[in-house]
């Protein structure tokens, strides 16, 4: 049976107030000097608040599906991660920071050898620590350039090396004569926010404006239509196109990729799928054209999916070589396989490659994952998620459209993004805190403790949205 409860069950549901409240007005009011302040939708009560329900400081109390953009694991207070965080330990590590490559403590060596002995994905030998997802996926590019370049050298006969180089190229290189080494991505990617990452990212114009970007060329992604029985040959076709345009795109640039780099579910671009078939006919062309084979897992990793990484879904033949972590890991990443370990001393490393005190939650969150057998309760309870909103989709079939997902990475759309934005508006209202993705698509990001109850009143509210909607 699926986990059924959350470890305390929260306060119930109720809205007494305009949105956003007196109180949280007030308090967003002095938060101006936040560049980021407009971007605001509530003020958390973290005191309140409890297992899958968010309290704002006016005491309006949601079912949080949302987990702050899949940030949020185990609910809210979840006492196994509040132990951790009371104890000596852990505020020893928040007061005293380390150089964590060069200096560091017991409990870093405990998280890695969990990481090695059972949380990594299967195949990896390696695990780098960032900050955060994005700064993961900025690291796992440079990995990935840094193995390809070696390799071209030593295929040229020169020396892996750049201490070897000779030095006009030493000056070429410290004056930005750069690389014609490319990254493949697909079109309605998102994959963090720094410089190189977003050069691969193509989901939002307000993500890229302005910004300099490289010459890295895009393909097609199929974006598999819902339900896959009524859509199978379309999405056959549309994925086989794809593929082509991978091809001829790995032909164009023979040589010069670097790694072709997908989510395996496009969650920014709008919850996006394609099949398992497919991944594994990406992996196969990267391989035959020498580049690496890079799956974001940002938001899809660490049991949303119903398995601790999407990608164990996909029956690949060979591991990923390079995987990148972030937000339900609370701090961020790439894993490697053996032929993506930059072992070259100054080659990979930043002063802080890993927070001690993140990574003590990290290992209590999975640990929990394990104790509380919250695999399963995603694989099930999402199941029954999915269930109800296709039931909600025939019900009410000119407005919800699309419903999918695997386990609690969950979405569906709405004809247009003021309809879209229209019902997550009155959900809020009714309780329940989703979110938005892509262009007019809800994206639900329960917390992996959610149960049977809270997925019922989640449809039950979604259902009369849906009515007053339909009118």
């Amino acid at each position: 049976m699926p986990n059924a409860r959350s470890p305390v069950p929260g306060p119930s549901r109720k809205v007494h107030t305009e949105l956003p409240g007196p109180r949280a007005r007030e308090l967003m009011a002095t938060g101006t000097f936040d560049m980021q302040a407009f971007y605001r939708a509530a003020v958390v009560d973290d005191a309140a608040s409890q297992g899958c329900s968010l309290v704002d400081v006016d005491g309006n109390v949601f079912l949080d599906m949302f987990a702050s953009f899949a940030l949020g694991a185990l609910g809210y207070n979840h006492p196994a991660l509040l132990k951790v965080a009371q104890s000596a330990a852990f505020a020893r590590a928040a007061v005293n920071p380390t150089s964590t490559p060069f200096l560091t403590t017991a409990s870093w060596f405990e998280f890695m050898h969990a990481m090695e002995t059972r949380y990594a994905p299967r195949g990896m030998s390696k695990m780098f620590c960032v900050d955060a997802g994005g700064e993961g996926v900025e690291a796992a590019l440079k990995a990935a350039f840094i193995v390809h370049g070696e390799r071209r050298r030593v295929q040229s006969g020169g020396a892996a090396d750049p201490l070897q180089l000779g030095d006009a190229a030493k000056a070429a290189i410290m004056e930005n004569a750069g690389t014609d080494a490319v990254i493949v991505s697909f079109a309605g990617a998102f994959h963090g926010r720094g410089l190189g990452p977003m050069s691969a990212t193509h989901s939002k114009l307000m993500h890229k404006a302005d910004l300099p970007a490289f010459p890295w060329p895009m393909v097609t992604f199929p974006a598999n239509r819902f339900p896959l029985e009524e859509h199978a040959e379309e999405n056959a076709l549309a994925e086989a196109r794809s593929l082509a345009e991978l091809a001829a795109v790995l032909e164009a640039y023979a040589g010069r990729v670097a790694a072709v780099v997908v989510e395996p579910v496009q969650s920014e671009g709008g919850d996006r799928h394609a099949s398992a078939s497919f991944f594994r006919s990406v992996q196969r062309l990267a391989h035959e054209a020498g580049a690496a084979f890079m799956l974001d897992e940002v938001q899809t990793g660490v049991a949303i999916s119903g398995t601790m990484w999407l990608h164990e879904q996909f029956d690949l033949p060979a591991p990923p070589d390079l995987v990148t972590f972030g937000k339900k890991m609370q701090l961020g990443g790439f894993f490697a396989s053996p032929d993506y370990d930059i072992h070259r001393f100054g080659r990979m490393y930043q002063t802080r490659n890993g927070d001690r005190a993140r990574a003590m939650l990290a290992l209590e969150t999975l640990r929990t994952i394990d104790a509380e057998n919250l695999l399963h309760n995603v694989r099930e309870t999402g199941a029954i998620f999915l269930a109800g909103l296709q039931a909600i989709a025939r019900s009410y079939p000119s407005l919800i459209t699309e419903p999918r997902g695997r386990g609690f990475l969950l979405a569906f759309d709405l004809p247009t993004p003021a309809a879209r934005d229209d019902f997550l508006t009155r959900s809020l209202k009714r309780g329940v805190f989703a979110s938005y993705t892509g262009t007019r698509s809800v994206r639900i990001r329960p917390h992996l403790i959610t149960g049977v109850p809270e997925v019922e009143e989640a449809l039950a509210a979604f259902d009369a949205v849906a009515a007053e909607m339909a009118r």
